[in-house]
């Protein structure tokens, strides 16, 4: 058909598809494109090219790309819906995924893997207590799904609430006796519980199960083997000695990070120092502040540093108040400035030093509202006063806009963009109007997805751990991404109106 009408649209579409279920994703992508290019008015010409995509090496792009011109001529497809909102979730473009996950629960409320899906974004995003709901109603009405249940136990972990967590990772095991995941954070628990005894025994149980040969299983042992082993420097060399044996170890941050806080036990503050300049490399900015973050309370470590940077770089910045090595690697790399630096001037905060700022922001903990005559306005001052048309900057959070933060608990609070100006200096203040109970921690120049981004307490287990975790899309691939439901997408009337 192809030789004889070489322009003939419905042709390439049936070759594509044919090539889709032959799991030949790229000729599948050309002959659709073909169709396409020749002006193929079939609204599934669209589904098909974006699973195409979405299977050919994961290119999520373009497959969201296709799924959204398919759902402007039909809001409602269920499929487009589903694997929409996994595309979405795989660039952290996470309000999105929400609203879509909401369409898909107004067709089906009792639809447990979606409700566990939204449970899991919401502990992306930090909102633990709101995920709570979502995956309670998804263990109504699937009691013996584990990985829920491993998924709401991450969310009481990090509410610090240990014995229902316990509780829930019983039934997992319970259910399903060889769950490594379940006795890795069970070992975390009775860790974080200084039950040590029944840490150790756990831990043992988990090392049986751990495939070996697999990263996420790499990074549970080599972290459960140096919480218990804090203090044995014996068993600390051995864990170096195993994870200098991995390969690629620069392509997982967690594993540096284990490296990194290894080195930093045994004192070898040099090489520790490499593996920080490592995960600076590898990490965005919010990851890497909260990598750094688990190493605050070295002191010795940042006093060395501080020492080492001052032997090797002219660059003193005790007039912003910034006197110690964590201080000074912060604000030099991520860019943070601690509001607690303002203990050592007697001035208010000074300028920011980076080219192209056009967000800053800053982290808060609107505890508590006590009157509704209150605002919080954000203040940027550009200093290069030659160079800039923009001087002042103002962003003001009124009530309302206040009363949507109130007990979110630790948050970064990013301004919007300035497109104004571009400058090298300028001077970030802060004024709170009427009586707010609220904590500052730092103001940071850099970029979130969100405008707010939750700040969990991670305690003892891993930075983004649940981030790294098999959502459920990739646990349930075969469900989420059902086949049946992507058959019967070329009907025979499209193929007949373009004979």
């Amino acid at each position: 058909a192809i030789n004889l009408k070489p322009k003939e649209p419905i042709a390439y579409l049936i070759c594509g598809e044919i090539f889709f279920w032959q799991s030949n994703y790229k000729e599948a992508i050309n002959n659709l494109k073909t169709s396409r290019d020749y002006k193929a008015n079939i609204n599934n010409l669209y589904i098909i090219l974006g699973n195409s995509y979405l299977f050919d090496n994961y290119a999520f792009n373009y497959a969201l790309n296709n799924y959204n011109i398919a759902l402007k001529n039909n809001p409602n497809n269920y499929l487009c819906l589903k694997n929409s909102a996994y595309c979405y979730e795989k660039y952290s473009r996470y309000s999105e995924v929400l609203k879509v996950l909401d369409k898909l629960l107004n067709f089906n409320k009792d639809d447990s893997l979606v409700l566990c899906y939204y449970g899991e974004i919401l502990c992306n995003i930090g909102q633990y207590s709101n995920a709570m709901s979502y995956f309670t109603k998804a263990n109504t009405i699937d009691p013996e799904n584990t990985h829920n249940l491993n998924k709401r136990a991450i969310a009481y972990y990090t509410l610090q609430d240990y014995n229902k967590v316990l509780l829930d990772l019983d039934k997992v095991i319970q259910l399903d006796p060889l769950n490594s995941l379940a006795y890795y954070l069970k070992c975390i628990i009775y860790y974080t519980k200084k039950d040590i005894d029944n840490a150790i025994m756990v831990f043992k149980k988990c090392k049986e199960l751990l495939d070996f040969n697999d990263t996420l299983s790499k990074i549970q042992l080599f972290h459960l083997e140096y919480l218990l082993n804090k203090n044995n420097s014996t068993e600390l060399n051995n864990i170096l000695t195993k994870i200098n044996q991995s390969s690629n170890i620069e392509d997982s941050t967690l594993l540096l990070l284990i490296r990194c806080k290894v080195y930093v036990q045994l004192k070898m503050y040099h090489k520790a120092m490499l593996d920080l300049n490592l995960l600076y490399e590898n990490s965005n900015y919010s990851s890497y502040i909260l990598y750094i973050y688990l190493l605050r309370e070295y002191t010795d470590f940042w006093l060395h540093l501080n020492v080492y940077l001052n032997v090797n770089d002219n660059n003193d910045l005790s007039e912003l108040g910034i006197v110690n090595g964590f201080s000074k690697h912060m604000y030099e790399k991520p860019q943070v400035y601690f509001i607690s630096n303002l203990v050592n001037l007697n001035s208010e905060l000074h300028q920011f030093q980076e080219n192209d700022i056009n967000r800053i922001i800053w982290k808060i903990n609107v505890k508590e509202i006590l009157n509704k005559d209150c605002f919080i306005k954000f203040i940027i001052k550009s200093t290069d006063y030659e160079q800039s048309e923009l001087k002042h900057f103002k962003h003001v959070l009124k009530y309302e806009d206040v009363l949507k933060l109130e007990g979110l608990g630790w948050i970064e609070y990013q301004l919007p963009k300035i497109d104004e100006y571009n400058v090298c200096n300028i001077q970030p203040s802060i004024e709170i109007n009427g009586s707010i109970n609220m904590q500052i921690d730092y103001v940071r120049c850099g970029y979130n997805e969100e405008d707010i981004t939750y700040v969990s307490n991670i305690s003892d287990l891993l930075p983004n751990f649940y981030k790294i975790c098999p959502n459920v899309p990739e646990t349930f691939k075969d469900k989420y991404f059902s086949r049946k439901e992507m058959e019967n997408l070329l009907e025979l009337k499209d193929i007949i109106n373009h004979l």
